[in-house]
């Protein structure tokens, strides 16, 4: 339970015409946690067995459909029955569907996008009645289409046009708020009118969309309207069918991505053996208690070609650990993979966890009321994301323990009374706040206290008793001379505090000692550390004082009654909604942060490899 399952080193040799056999068989076993091989003079890194190259081209066709079809994967009993066959000519088939309605999609998306183009363009020109055919290039006329600042700027160039030229035309309207111009003139004179638009503050527009069209601007709208219309009707009916298809091969995809990642994960193996010309060697690990039933497959499978040498795991090996707890427990795993894994030698903190968290929690949150609140949206949530439920259990259990706190504070949804009956209780968070901070101190002092034992235990594993003594022991000597000091100061006990100091002046040179300049420095951190569990008091009595305060609110409205009624029981829903939020969100946090700050930093180094078997799904 507080260490993780024993492990073996396994090297796996044979010839290459066994590797395949060998590889099919691990997968199948799911129990051995591959070490890479990284090539040296002795021996080549693996090639992929000849089937990963086809493999791979295949399971990119199957994501790239399943990308293109918006196939969500999720869990489906759908059974390949030809296998690697089926899959490839299923695919071929479900390719050139898709491709023909994504190319069909293509084209009508890029129309639509030409009809909206040109649509802007005819609605600048609507109100100026001049056949389309004009905005084309000619010889001998030139045409200038554009905005002007406003009504009074057109006819200023309307006057000083005149003045260049009797021949010319000149269009007007007003769009979002702008004056727009068309403006023909003689070819002869450009420049002149364009030195006459430029001081008018003219920016040109460019028509390029609309040089096929004829008649009008308003006559080719509503065509325009209508063609656009129909294509976004053959655009939905595409993505149907394309929706279609999807729901039809969803299941088939999903199955085809398992199965072809499954294979191209086997064809791929090779790539972490070391490989010569005419044989191949695996490095790895697998839990001793599986060792015998390993090998005993696998000579099976390779009938008796291949050579497997094993040991148990030595002190300088970098062993992936596989934790070890029991059921109940195990979904608190969840904080150590979050976290880091133990190493291999390190007492595992899960099941101080397990113990803890929960407690702490229900310190925190302690309402009969929200802890049946949220065991209720925790279960629901647990059905509907099922990926997730260890996390969920950690709530659901935490949930638990709200009531059970709730119980012990008598509170409901904040209230000590129920129709004048004054719930039982042991002790009041908001009358008892004081007893309630010894308490929770209490609780620090023990759970930091137990963080150095587990550290004196790892300590005494790696590096001996001494050390073990100097670097954790010290800190509870440390304690007991403060503590002393302390009581023997303010009368409590009758001891002198020459006793206490000693034992003070001893813990620091113990200190200093195991953990030289750094020990001293913090020195401090321990007290610090356990004054921190007053949190569960703090944290807990806000959340209390803020459901008495939703509780007097909504009842001063109850007793105006009417409307005001309404107005209370809303701000009775509102306020214990977003209280019981804050609360779980708040007591979450601050548990998970005595136990990563104050609780691991005792003990905690972490940073091994978790143990992956090959084949196994993640």
């Amino acid at each position: 339970m507080l260490k993780p399952y024993q492990m073996s080193s396994v090297i796996i040799t044979g010839p290459n015409s066994v590797q395949e056999s060998v590889i099919r068989e691990l997968h199948n076993l799911k129990i051995l946690h591959i070490v890479e091989h990284s090539r040296n003079e002795l021996a080549d890194i693996g090639k992929p067995l000849e089937s990963a190259g086809k493999l791979s081209e295949i399971l990119v066709r199957i994501r790239a459909l399943t990308a293109a079809l918006n196939v969500k994967k999720e869990e489906n009993k759908f059974e390949l029955k030809k296998g690697l066959l089926e899959v490839e000519t299923t695919t071929k088939k479900l390719s050139q569907e898709v491709n023909l309605n994504l190319e069909e999609l293509k084209r009508t998306e890029e129309l639509i996008s030409k009809n909206e183009a040109a649509r802007q363009e005819l609605e600048l020109l609507k109100d100026i009645n001049v056949p389309l055919e004009y905005f084309t290039s000619y010889k001998i006329l030139t045409y200038f289409t554009g905005y002007v600042k406003n009504k009074n700027s057109v006819k200023v160039l309307q006057e000083q046009i005149q003045q260049a030229t009797e021949k010319f035309m000149l269009f007007d309207s007003v769009v979002k708020k702008k004056s727009f111009i068309a403006l023909f003139i003689d070819s002869n004179i450009k420049e002149q009118v364009s030195s006459i638009l430029q001081n008018v503050g003219f920016v040109p527009a460019a028509f390029t969309n609309i040089g096929n069209f004829k008649r009008n601007a308003s006559d080719n709208l509503e065509k325009i309207e209508n063609e656009t219309k129909k294509l976004r009707q053959k655009k939905e009916e595409t993505k149907k069918q394309l929706g279609k298809l999807g729901n039809e091969y969803k299941d088939f995809l999903t199955a085809a991505d398992e199965f072809l990642s499954e294979q191209l994960e086997k064809a791929e193996a090779p790539l972490k053996f070391a490989s010569t010309q005419s044989s191949f060697l695996i490095k790895g690990w697998i839990p001793s208690d599986d060792l015998s039933k390993t090998i005993w497959r696998l000579n099976k499978a390779a009938k008796n070609k291949i050579f497997v040498h094993f040991e148990l795991a030595k002190d300088e090996d970098a062993v992936p650990v596989k934790l070890k707890n029991p059921r109940y427990a195990r979904a608190f795993e969840f904080f150590i993979d979050m976290y880091s894994i133990p190493t291999y030698k390190e007492i595992d903190p899960t099941f101080f966890i397990f113990l803890t968290f929960p407690i702490f929690f229900g310190i925190m949150l302690g309402d009969v009321g929200y802890g049946v609140v949220s065991l209720i949206a925790f279960w629901l949530l647990k059905k509907k994301m099922s990926k997730a439920k260890n996390f969920f259990n950690i709530l659901l259990l935490a949930s638990f323990a709200s009531v059970l706190f709730g119980f012990l504070y008598g509170e409901f949804f904040g209230e000590e009374k129920i129709l004048q009956f004054e719930l039982p209780h042991l002790l009041s968070r908001v009358h008892d706040m004081f007893t309630l901070l010894y308490i929770s101190i209490a609780i620090g002092v023990v759970h930091v206290n137990i963080g150095l034992i587990i550290g004196f235990v790892n300590e005494f594993k790696s590096h001996g008793l001494v050390h073990a003594v100097y670097a954790k022991a010290s800190w509870i000597i440390l304690e007991i001379g403060v503590a002393l000091l302390a009581l023997s100061y303010f009368g409590r006990i009758s001891v002198s505090p020459l006793i206490g100091s000693i034992f003070l002046g001893l813990s620091i040179l113990m200190l200093f000692k195991g953990e030289g300049i750094k020990g001293l420095i913090e020195l401090p951190s321990i007290f610090t550390n356990v004054m921190s569990y007053a949190r569960l008091m703090a944290i807990g009595l806000s959340s209390a004082i803020l459901a008495v305060i939703v509780n007097e609110q909504s009842k001063e409205l109850f007793h105006k009654g009417g409307f005001f009624i309404l107005v209370g029981v809303m701000i009775l829903v509102v306020g214990h909604l977003i209280n019981i939020m804050l609360g779980l969100l708040g007591s979450f946090l601050h548990s998970l942060r005595l136990h990563y700050v104050e609780f691991f930093s005792k003990f905690f180094h972490g940073g091994a490899k978790k143990y992956q078997p090959f084949g196994m799904k993640y």
